[in-house]
């Protein structure tokens, strides 16, 4: 071989095994500045080498992408573990009768503008700031003033250092939240990339040893018209979609003053599914506390009693 072709080969194997994730031949190709026909086929025969033993696969319908194949992969000793170590919250609407949560666990709050994401977040901060585990508030909504004058209006003392911690943040919350703690995310914004929605809430997961409460925005409702006649669509879930809930072990979906359970994988009590539970509500001129709340789906009556 060519010592040339055979130097520039080693380098794209080195570089591939540097990578951690996916890339593109473009990609490639600029950071190493193949530019000529021949060192391309080089790089194309690099590519196909890597691909037929296993190291590297194509990304179907990325052309020209691929992803480096990760082997890694950890006992999980699953007969130790103790069913019993549920995660001890509090949640507005007492939703704790319903759901129970265990330690690694979503919890996702979708909800259009105005319908009270951000106060059910700061309920649940409250209602859990003394928790054992810690809480972190990560805000994109508002400034710190803004943010005083809401907790204020709660009519709640808080001591001064607050017994949680607030930190100003705004994407790749995988990077930056504390694995071990129960982190609310106010909120995850995708701005235009809302198929990537899935893809974040799956990054906070795979760090997750604690439990994160992510609030998501949900579309607007879809109008059509059948025969003449309109109707309007609402949707259940946030932005991403099922994607949305992927990982969720407890979803919640309010709208129009309605607070619904979509999804809820853990029961509290095994007799009662929570899901499709709804709540209608009010809130004060504040908007600092959920008022007139009403169970308006059905449980069995003697089911409830079990509680």
């Amino acid at each position: 071989m060519d010592k040339r072709i055979e130097a520039l080969s080693n380098v794209i194997k080195q570089w591939i095994g540097d990578m951690e994730g996916r890339f593109s031949n473009n990609q490639l190709d600029s950071e190493l500045d193949i530019t000529t026909p021949k060192e391309k086929d080089v790089r194309r025969q690099v590519i196909k080498s890597l691909c037929d033993a296993g190291k590297i696969k194509r990304i179907a319908n990325l052309t020209g992408t691929y992803r480096v194949i990760d082997t890694e992969k950890r006992r999980q000793d699953w007969q130790k573990a103790d069913p019993s170590n549920v995660v001890d919250l509090k949640f507005p609407f007492e939703l704790e009768k319903y759901v129970k949560i265990f330690p690694k666990s979503i919890i996702i709050v979708a909800g259009a503008k105005d319908e009270c994401k951000t106060l059910f977040l700061y309920d649940f901060v409250l209602k859990n700031m003394y928790h054992p585990l810690g809480i972190d508030l990560y805000n994109s909504e508002t400034g710190p003033e803004q943010m005083k004058e809401r907790f204020d209006n709660f009519d709640i003392e808080l001591p001064n250092p607050a017994p949680f911690q607030v930190f100003e943040r705004y994407d790749n919350f995988s990077d930056c939240i504390d694995p071990d703690r129960i982190s609310v995310i106010d909120y995850l914004d995708m701005d235009s990339e809302v198929y990537m929605v899935g893809a974040e809430i799956n990054h906070i997961f795979q760090v997750l040893r604690g439990v994160a409460v992510i609030a998501i925005q949900k579309p607007p409702d879809t109008v059509t018209y059948f025969k003449g006649v309109k109707k309007v669509i609402k949707r259940d879930l946030g932005y991403g979609g099922a994607f949305s809930a992927k990982r969720a072990v407890l979803y919640l979906s309010l709208d129009n003053r309605t607070l619904k359970v979509v999804y809820a994988k853990n029961r509290a009590n095994p007799t009662i599914d929570p899901k499709g539970l709804m709540f209608s509500f009010s809130v004060n001129n504040t908007g600092t506390k959920f008022l007139n709340i009403q169970r308006t789906s059905l449980i069995d009556a003697s089911q409830e009693d079990s509680f």
